[in-house]
């Protein structure tokens, strides 16, 4: 699989754990109908993932020229801010945005792939760690 493709998929995880986190569950929503059954790890083991997400993420942008990546990955991914209000926050031009985005998305899936992280699965099957 594509680094790429693993971050998003190691970031899909990453934002439906931080909701679960915070208590933001749509299928306790009686208006909403439910999708079924959603499996969920138990807290502890959704912390760690969302730590271990942020941490490898860190540790893969750690080059001190990535400083504007670095700041990128904060603004964009983990705090979610809406993309043209993140082009502004990070003070680059779209383009260079786009470029840094791309550059992120690899660097990270790389340490996602090497650190066990991807897949999910796999991650939350492993015990005692």
């Amino acid at each position: 699989m594509k680094p790429r493709e693993v971050f998003e998929t190691c970031h899909a995880r990453y934002r439906g754990l931080r909701a679960y986190l915070k208590g933001q569950m749509s299928a306790i929503d009686l208006d909403t109908p439910s999708a079924g059954y959603q499996w969920r790890p138990d807290r502890a083991r959704a912390e760690e993932y969302v730590a271990d997400f942020e941490m490898i993420a860190e540790r893969a942008l750690r080059r001190p020229e990535w400083r504007g990546r670095r700041k990128l990955f904060r603004i964009y991914f983990l705090h979610g801010v809406e993309y043209r209000r993140a082009i502004i926050l990070v003070g680059v031009s779209p383009n260079t945005f786009d470029y840094w985005l791309g550059e992120v998305k690899k660097a990270c899936g790389r340490e996602f792939l090497r650190a066990g992280l991807y897949p999910p699965r796999r991650y939350f099957q492993m015990r005692g760690l």
